[in-house]
C-alpha cells in the first residue's frame, strides 16, 4: 500500500476516473451512521453524488455540518445540485451539507483543515483508495483530538496475496479488494488511532452481482478468504 510522494489531485485523477463508475465498484454499499453526532461537524470522504451527505446532514441535524469530498469533478457537481434541491424542498438546513473535489490521500490540498471535525466517515470506499495508508493519515489529521472514525467497510478474515489484491482494487472490486482485518487494525493504529473496534457483518461473495444485477468484475484466483462486511470506529488519540 506504499505510494510516491506525488498524492495531489491531478497526479491521482486519472486513476480514479478509470475506476468502474457502477453500482458494483462499491460493491456492498449501504449508509449506516451512527447516531449521537447532533450538531457535531462531519466530513464524508469519497461521497460519490452526496446521497450519503444528505443523510447524514439530517441525522447531525440542528446545527450540525458535513462536508463531502470525491475525486470527481462530476459527483461534486451532482452532489451540489442534490443539496441544493434538498434545502429548497427544506428536507435540510440551510448550509448543512457543502462539498469539495479532493482526493482522500490529499485532502489538505482542497483546504480541509487540521482538527476540524468531530466525526470522519467512509463509506465502503476504502478499498478502492490509491494510497490507504495516506488517506487513513488525512482522515486522523482533519479529527479533533478524541475525534471519531467510522468506516463501512469489507475486511478478509484471512491475510492477502498482494497479487490478487491489487489488480482486485484497480477494476473496482470492493469485495476482493479488502484487506485483510490485522493489517487494516495496524494501518489505523500506525495513523494513530486506538480503540479500534470491528463489528462484523455478513459474508459476502466477491463473484456476486451487486444490487441491480450488475457483476462486479473480478480477478480469477486460487485465494481462499472469507470476506465480511464490517463496521469499524476508532478514535483519534
Amino acid at each position: 500500500m506504499n505510494v510516491g510522494d506525488e498524492l495531489n489531485l491531478s497526479t491521482l485523477s486519472e486513476y480514479y476516473e478509470a475506476l468502474p463508475q457502477t453500482d458494483a465498484a462499491m460493491a456492498a454499499c449501504r449508509m449506516p451512521f451512527p447516531a449521537g453526532f447532533q450538531g457535531k461537524r462531519v466530513l464524508d470522504v469519497n461521497c460519490r453524488r452526496g446521497k450519503g451527505v444528505l443523510g447524514i446532514a439530517d441525522r447531525v441535524a440542528p446545527g450540525g455540518t458535513v462536508l463531502g469530498t470525491d475525486p470527481l469533478a462530476q459527483n461534486v457537481e451532482a452532489a451540489r445540485k442534490a443539496a441544493d434541491e434538498a434545502g429548497a424542498r427544506g428536507t435540510i438546513e440551510p448550509g448543512a451539507a457543502s462539498f469539495v473535489q479532493a482526493v482522500p490521500e490529499n485532502l489538505a490540498e482542497a483546504g480541509v483543515a487540521e482538527a476540524s471535525f468531530d466525526c470522519v466517515f467512509c463509506n465502503c470506499s476504502l478499498n478502492l483508495m490509491y494510497g490507504i495508508d495516506a488517506a487513513l493519515g488525512e482522515m486522523g489529521r482533519a479529527l479533533v483530538p478524541g475525534g471519531t472514525l467510522v468506516l463501512d467497510a469489507v475486511v478478509a478474515l484471512q491475510p492477502r496475496d498482494w497479487e490478487v489484491l491489487g489488480p482486485a482494487r484497480v477494476i473496482g472490486n470492493a469485495v476482493q479488494a479488502a484487506p485483510y482485518q490485522g493489517d487494516l487494525r495496524e494501518a489505523l493504529e500506525a495513523a494513530g488511532f486506538s480503540e479500534v473496534t470491528m463489528e462484523r457483518g455478513e459474508a459476502l461473495d466477491h463473484r456476486a452481482a451487486a444490487p441491480g444485477g450488475v457483476a462486479a468484475p473480478v480477478v480469477d484466483a486460487f485465494e481462499d478468504v472469507d470476506f465480511v462486511r464490517c463496521m469499524v470506529t476508532a478514535r483519534k488519540a
